[in-house]
């Protein structure tokens, strides 16, 4: 009888504690607090800037990572700089049409500069480079065009975020992609 009552209760204490378990717990004792620098573009698309910081500061409340606090409070600053944002040639075919090559996707890339700073002890968390992509047909409404844009298996009206302009989607889609890239280091660098 002991035996069976051994074998029910210590399981049940050991995934009881494992129900407590926070990655946030893992962080440095003396890091509680983050200041999001707004994120500088080198890049010529204007508007890459701005999506970034709008779906870094969303993600980060979101995932409740660290309070984000004014940058005189915090304890640690994140730094983003874009350095490019591209488009190249995807899927190239031959067209019976034209008799020559045709680009049938493109693929925008956004390359970015990453650092995280400890303020309290002076010192870089990490400090990378980093880059995220969508794919995108031109003159094509991004939610018809047949395509996985950004990798996750789903298609058309089964995706939610493939929307709208083709290239504007393809930006949006790879600066989220980047976000979670993003916060995925922070956590990982606990």
């Amino acid at each position: 009888m002991n035996q069976i009552i051994t074998k029910i209760i210590i399981p049940i204490l050991l995934f009881q504690g494992c129900l407590f378990y926070s990655t946030r717990g893992s962080l440095p004792v003396h890091i509680n607090s983050i200041s999001l620098a707004p994120v500088v573009n080198e890049s010529a698309e204007f508007s890459a800037a701005e999506i970034l910081n709008e779906e870094l500061n969303e993600l980060m409340v979101n995932e409740n990572v660290l309070d984000i606090v004014l940058p005189e409070q915090a304890d640690s600053r994140l730094e983003v700089v874009i350095l490019s944002v591209t488009d190249k040639p995807y899927t190239v075919t031959l067209s019976e049409d034209l008799g020559m090559e045709e680009v049938e996707e493109w693929k925008l890339t956004i390359k970015t500069s990453i650092q995280w700073l400890d303020l309290k002890r002076d010192e870089i968390l990490f400090e990378k480079k980093m880059s995220s992509w969508g794919s995108y047909t031109p003159g094509v409404d991004i939610s018809t065009d047949g395509l996985d844009n950004d990798g996750d298996n789903l298609i058309d009206d089964k995706d939610s975020d493939e929307t709208g302009s083709p290239r504007e989607s393809a930006l949006s889609i790879s600066v989220r992609r980047l976000t979670e890239d993003i916060v995925n280091e922070i956590t990982n660098t606990w």
